[in-house]
């Protein structure tokens, strides 16, 4: 395997970890105690951050080089 595919095997690995954190707690957490546009503001902060932490790794990965 090249080091391409090495870095994607690892961020895929790392970003199915983080949805599974963020989805399963944070998002179960939201469902059960806010409705309405609260909880849709709450579920977009989470869906950022999880973006936000996948663009980091990529970003730490390109600075490792």
């Amino acid at each position: 395997m090249g080091e391409l595919s090495d870095r994607l095997l690892i961020l895929i690995v790392a970003g199915t970890g983080l949805a599974v954190l963020l989805a399963g707690w944070g998002g179960g957490l939201t469902e059960a105690t806010v409705g309405g546009t609260t909880e849709s503001v709450v579920l977009c902060v989470l869906a950022l951050f999880f973006v936000a932490t996948l663009v980091g790794i990529q970003l730490e990965f390109d600075r490792v080089d």
